[in-house]
Order: structure tokens, then sequence, then C-alpha cells
């Protein structure tokens, strides 16, 4: 736990911690501009915040950058720290002196000091798990409808993973979570790869006519099966994977020389096409238009003359590569066919029996092909929706037991606070993303806050969440006697941390005030600040 605050500036030197409730005391005239909500932004720094540096209090802006020396008992072991606002991502390990030992990065710091409050296990970060609960004026973390949100932008779905996290049921739902976006990213692939036509797309009804393409051709290969009066080993050629690949390899080699013949036919018709193209007119050109310059327009001619000679010479040369090539790929089916049309000659099986298998055969593997890639698709979804499903089951029951949890706590509260009559704030968790935290009956501003406060002390009882920080804004619009049974509740806590800004305490009875005094740790008043400048005052003289 913290123990100790300590800063050059602060006019007391030091702020000592003790467990349980840590009260910094303001006047019963309610006092502003004295430091209380200061010094619940300093203890939020030391535990490794950073909304001092954003300096909506000003503190940096008058004091300048300034340093604080803490320090932190755990398992009965010292240990010293200082953390400087002019160097915010760095923190000093410190001897009992405050001499450097170390110096450490402050996400570092955050790490070490989530290790010392036993909180290692959990998935969040340090801060993810206490900033929630640290309600300071101008940090934030104060709505009441939405008290475990570390920021009031932040999503729904964050603070409902960090209630999870804190009832410590997170390894649940991860297995069953990285299964799901496993699936998820099988769907995207698959998706992404037919949209690129990658692999076929295939929709139902394109499904539904593979199927009877298949089975119409098995049918037709059957027959001819039937009717083939050779021998059982010739009827296995028709199946032999070797011929296959064969005709196979013969097929792409005539796609391949069709393209060939395709450019080779495209480049006959260009080099036909260079010719002069001003010669035989430049004499009727010069009739119509006695003032043309004739030379020029012969070194024109002579210069497309040049330029078609270049060019039929390119086109030329890369027809004689095209035709090799060609000449290269008839030689090879001719050689395809030759060893074809001996193993067919040597098994007994006639050569258009077995190109007409070979192509049914082919129409049945492309659409079976095709299906296969569907199914694929198809039992991806469906594992990706049974993933999704168990899941939910998991969230389910996980909320269910929080929700009693909190809820059993929160009636506890109310009715130690308001009374029995009094109907208790309740949280609902709908889903992953979704939640309500509302009294059913009542909305007004005081039992909204007060729900808040009985929501934290649920959460420090029931989990590892190891302080509190209040600021006395939030205990502003509660009723007298409903904010002297909290101060009661608040101050029987006793393992762990509340840090608690607070002022006005004769208002509440001399019972509420004698145990505010007794749990201060700081007392402040127009004379007595947390800092030794008023920049208030400062202001104002300016």
């Amino acid at each position: 736990m913290l123990t100790k605050i300590t800063c050059v500036l602060f006019k007391c030197k030091e702020i000592n911690f003790h467990p349980g409730l840590n009260v910094v005391l303001g006047t019963d005239d309610a006092k502003n501009s004295i430091g209380k909500s200061s010094a619940l932004i300093a203890i939020d720094f030391v535990m490794g915040g950073d909304s001092l540096l954003i300096d909506k209090t000003g503190t940096i802006k008058t004091l300048k950058h300034h340093e604080y020396n803490f320090e932190f008992i755990f398992n009965q072991i010292t240990y010293y720290f200082s953390r400087s606002t002019s160097v915010p991502d760095m923190v000093s390990i410190c001897d009992s002196n405050y001499k450097l030992i170390e110096k450490i990065s402050t996400e570092d710091y955050r790490r070490k000091l989530k290790l010392l409050y036993s909180l290692d296990h959990l998935t969040g970060s340090f801060r993810t798990i206490v900033s929630p609960f640290s309600r300071i004026w101008h940090k934030g973390a104060s709505d009441p409808d939405h008290p475990f949100a570390g920021d009031p932008r932040e999503a729904s779905s964050i603070g409902i993973e960090r209630l999870i996290d804190l009832f410590e049921r997170t390894d649940e739902i991860l297995e069953e979570r990285s299964a799901l976006e496993a699936h998820n990213q099988r769907k995207s692939l698959i998706s992404k790869s037919m949209a690129a036509a990658i692999i076929p797309k295939i929709t139902k009804t394109k499904y539904k006519e593979n199927q009877q393409k298949i089975e119409n051709n098995i049918i037709v290969i059957d027959e001819l099966k039937k009717g083939f009066t050779g021998a059982l080993s010739a009827y296995e050629t028709l199946f032999d994977e070797g011929l296959r690949a064969l005709q196979h390899q013969k097929i792409d080699l005539i796609n391949e020389r069709n393209l060939l013949r395709t450019k080779i036919d495209r480049l006959e018709r260009d080099i036909s096409g260079v010719t002069t193209r001003v010669t035989a007119n430049i004499a009727l050109i010069a009739e119509f238009f006695p003032n043309v310059d004739v030379q020029r327009l012969e070194k024109v001619e002579a210069f497309h003359q040049d330029i078609g000679r270049l060019v039929r010479r390119e086109l030329k040369k890369e027809l004689a590569e095209l035709s090799s090539k060609e000449a290269n790929l008839s030689a090879l089916i001719s050689s395809i066919e030759l060893r074809t049309h001996k193993a067919l000659e040597a098994k007994g099986t006639p050569e258009d029996l077995f190109a007409r298998v070979f192509e049914l055969k082919d129409i049945v593997d492309k659409a079976a092909e095709e299906n296969r890639y569907h199914d694929q698709k198809e039992a991806v979804a469906a594992a990706a929706k049974q993933s999704k499903d168990r899941l939910e089951k998991v969230y389910i029951g996980i909320f269910a037991e929080i929700e009693r949890k909190l809820n059993f706590k929160l009636i506890n509260f109310n009715s130690a606070v308001y009374g029995t009559e009094n109907n208790a704030p309740q949280l609902r968790i709908k889903s992953a993303n979704s939640f309500s935290f509302i009294s059913p009956t009542d909305t007004g501003t005081g039992k909204s806050y007060a729900g808040m406060i009985g929501f934290d002390l649920a959460m420090i009882s029931l989990t590892r969440l190891p302080f509190l920080i209040h600021d006395s804004l939030i205990y502003k619009n509660i009723e007298v006697p409903a904010t002297r049974n909290i101060l009661r509740l608040l101050a029987a806590v006793k393992s762990k941390q509340i840090f608690l800004s607070f002022d006005e305490a004769s208002k509440f009875g001399s019972k509420a005030a004698n145990m505010l005094h007794h749990k201060a740790v700081l007392k402040l008043n127009k004379d007595e600040r947390l800092y030794n400048m008023d920049w208030k005052v400062m202001k104002e003289d300016a």
C-alpha cells in the first residue's frame, strides 16, 4: 500500500497514509482552492497516472516542474520511488534517502505496481484497472451511469471487459474468443480469395447446378463403362493417372499454342501494315497547295520510311521468336499424342473413348472442386456461428454471476444508507457491448452518485481492486443522512485504501466529524494549503 508522499513544495512537506480510509480534510465552510483535489491528483500521479500533467488545475503552470518522492510497503518490504513532472515518462527507484538506484520507464513502473498489488494475473494494465476508480475533479471517471468506465468516450465493451477482468473471469472467454477469431479470419480469407477470383465464387444456384452436373456425368461415365466390352485393364486405362496427366499437359500446351498463334496473326498484320504514307501524294499536295514546302514533306516522309523499316525489323524479329516457340509447342503436343496413342493401343483402349471419359471426368472434377470451396465456406461459417453461440453462453453465465454478486452488495449498501424501503441501484449487463446501471424507481442525482459509491465499495470488497480515490465533488449532491451513513461504510474498510477529499465535516454531526478528523492524513484551510503557493491569489494579484 502507499505509505508516504513527500514534495519540497508541500507546506506540510510529507503526507503519511495508512490502511483503510485516508481523508484529505477541508474546512467547514467548504473553502475552495486549498488543495483537496490537487492532493488526490498527486496520489494518482504517484500511482502512475498522468492527470497532473494535463494540468487542468494549473499546478505545473504555477509551481513549475517539480518532483514527488513516495513510499510503498508490500509484504513488510518498503519500496522508494521518485517521479518528476519534467520527465514524467521515467520513474526513479531509490534508497531510503531517495538517492537514485535505477531509472525505469513509467510503463515498467506501472507493471511493477501491478505485480506488487498482486494484479499480474489480470489481463488489463495497472492503469486500465485502477483509473476508473480514481474519481477526481477534472480527471473524469465520475459518471454515475457508467461506474466502471475509464473515460466518458470509452466504449461500453471496454468497460465490460474491465469488469470481467476484475472478477477474474477473462480466461473463461479467451479460448472461445480465440477460436471465434480464427474462424472469422478464415471466413474473411475465403471471401477475399473469392472476390479476387483466386478461388471460384459459387452461389447456391451454381452449387445445385454443379451437383446436377456431377450426377449426370457420373451416370454417363457408368454407361460408357457398361458399354465397353474390352478387358478390365483396358477400362482401368480410362482412369490411369499418368494418361490423365498427359492429357492435361496436352490441353495446357494447346491453349498456350493458341495464344501464340493469336499473337503471330497480329504481328503479321502489323508488318503488312507498315507502308509509306505520303510519297505517292506529294505531287498531288503540291498541285492543290502551291506554297507548300515540298522539301520538308519529303524529309518527313524519309523519316517515316526509316521508322517503318525499324518497326518492321523489330516486328519480324519478334515474329520469328514466336514462330519458333509455336513449333516447339507443336512438337511437344505431337510427342504427347504419340505417347498417349501407344499407351492406349497397348491397353486396347479406343482413343475416342478415352477422350470422351477424360472430358466427362474433368467436368465432374471441376464441378466437385468448385463445390468443395463452397462447402468449406459454409463449414467455416457454421463453425463460426457455433463458436459465437458458445461464447455468448459463456458471457451469459459470467454476466449473471457478476450481476448477482454486485447487486447483492448494492442492496446491502442501499439498505445501510437509505433503509430497506428504497430500491437499490441495479447493474444489468445486456451483452458484451451494452449494460445499464440505474435505480429502477429513483433517478435522482443524489441517489445516482450514492449508487456509484456503493458500486465502488462492492468492487473493492469483491475483487482485487487495491484502492479508491474519491473527490468531495461526488458527495455534494447526496443528502446529509445518506452521506453520514456512507462515511461510516467507508471507515469500515480496513485492508485496502480509500483516499477521500472531504469538507464541511461538522454538517454531518459530531460522530462523523470526529471520524473524519481521526482518519485525516491532511487538514487544509486558507492558511494551511497543500502547496506553499496559492496560485488563485497570484492570479488576483496579477
